[in-house]
């Protein structure tokens, strides 16, 4: 789990708790393509994720939006890895229709500094 930070145009952060994995030392999720989340890094790419709880370690980096189709099934089949459990009680089910319905993308945070998630994946 983390929490992550994406800033309203007051500068205001705003943090939401996500499932996340690691991939190449960037932190990646899915989330609506819609969401709040999106909207505001549309606005400004600048993000932060605390790592394990709202105050735990931070990593800072830039956002962007992915959409690509393997991109989402990479990181969908990771959550199935990662939360099999929650995933068979419906929330796979849910994602992965938003997925084929186009309402899905994968937010990847690309940290500021080189950081020990580096030789981390998924």
């Amino acid at each position: 789990m983390q929490w992550f930070g994406s800033y309203r145009s007051s500068g205001d952060l705003v943090k939401v708790q996500v499932w996340l994995i690691v991939n190449n030392g960037r932190i990646e999720f899915l989330t609506g393509k819609g969401s709040y989340k999106v909207k505001r890094l549309r606005k400004n790419p600048r993000a932060i994720c605390y790592i394990g709880r709202e105050d735990g370690p931070a990593v800072a980096g830039t956002a962007q939006i992915v959409s690509d189709k393997a991109e989402l099934a990479r990181v969908y089949r990771a959550y199935w890895k990662t939360h099999p459990v929650f995933m068979l009680l419906g929330i796979g089910l849910r994602v992965g229709i938003g997925m084929l319905l186009g309402n899905r993308v994968v937010v990847r945070v690309n940290p500021d500094k080189p950081n020990l998630l580096a030789e981390v994946n998924e």
